[in-house]
C-alpha cells in the first residue's frame, strides 16, 4: 500500500504527538512518517499532559514503563485519561491479546497501528485516526463474532454477519466480493460498520481499565475462557 498525504478533519495535514518510552522512535518518528505535522516528541503521558499540545492524534505506545509501576500512566489508564482530556488516542504496539485490546478501545482508543506493520500501513492508520474514522485490528473479528453470538452487538444486517463470518475465517476480499455479488467497497463497507458498532458497544462497557483478563470476560458478556487472551 503507498500512503498518500492524509488530510485532518480540519482539512489540513494531520498534527500527532508522539508518546513512546523508546528515544529512538521518539528521534525518528518525523522522519518515518513526513505525512504528520509531529508537534511533540514525549517520554510519558504526564509530559504530554502538561505540555497539552494541540494535534488532530496523539500516537501512543501502549507499555510506556516495562515494570507494573502504577504510578505511570500507561496502557488502556493512559488511553482514558488522554481521550477524557479531548484527545484522539491511536495506539502503535504490536499486543495481539484480545481482552487487552478490547480494554483499550473501551478507554476510548480510536485505533491500532502495529509497530511490526510497514511505515505505510501505519500511515495510512495514523491519517484515518486524525480524520475521525475508527481503525480496528483484524484479529478482533474473533471477538466481534464471539460478541454476536452472545448478542452482546448491537444488531447486525445479515449481510453484516456474513461478511464477518467470512473475514474471520480468512476468505480474501476478492473472492468474498465475487461470492456475495457485491464490490469490494462494499464489502469492507460492511464490516467498517461492525467495527464502528463493536467500538460503540466497548465504549459504553467502560471496562474498569485494572481488570484482570477473567473480569473482563465477564465486562463483556462472555462466558470463561471464551477469548483466554491468545492470538487468534
Amino acid at each position: 500500500m503507498t500512503a498518500q498525504t492524509p488530510v485532518s478533519r480540519s482539512g489540513a495535514r494531520p498534527s500527532a504527538a508522539v508518546v513512546d518510552d523508546s528515544s529512538q522512535t521518539r528521534s525518528t518518528f518525523r522522519v518515518a512518517y513526513p505525512m504528520l505535522t509531529v508537534v511533540g516528541e514525549y517520554a510519558t503521558v504526564e509530559a504530554l499532559l502538561a505540555d497539552k499540545p494541540t494535534v488532530d492524534i496523539v500516537v501512543l505506545d501502549l507499555m510506556l514503563s516495562r515494570t507494573l509501576d502504577e504510578d505511570v500512566f500507561q496502557g488502556p489508564r493512559a488511553i482514558k485519561t488522554l481521550t477524557n482530556q479531548g484527545y484522539r488516542v491511536c495506539i502503535h504496539t504490536d499486543e495481539r491479546r484480545n481482552l487487552v485490546l478490547a480494554q483499550c478501545f473501551s478507554a476510548g482508543a480510536a485505533g491500532l497501528a502495529r509497530k511490526s506493520d510497514s511505515l505505510d500501513d501505519n500511515a495510512d492508520a495514523f491519517a484515518r485516526v486524525a480524520a475521525g474514522h475508527l481503525v480496528v485490528p483484524s484479529q478482533m473479528l474473533e471477538l466481534a463474532q464471539l460478541l454476536n453470538r452472545r448478542r452482546q452487538l448491537p444488531e447486525l444486517t445479515p449481510r453484516q454477519a456474513e461478511v464477518l463470518h467470512a473475514r474471520a475465517r480468512g476468505e480474501p476480499w476478492g473472492a468474498l466480493a465475487r461470492r456475495l455479488g457485491i464490490s469490494r467497497e462494499t464489502a469492507e463497507g460492511h464490516l467498517r460498520a461492525v467495527n464502528a458498532k463493536m467500538a460503540k458497544f466497548l465504549l459504553e462497557a467502560a471496562i474498569d481499565p485494572s481488570l484482570a483478563p477473567a473480569d473482563v470476560e465477564r465486562a463483556l458478556g462472555l462466558a470463561p475462557g471464551d477469548l483466554n487472551g491468545a492470538s487468534p
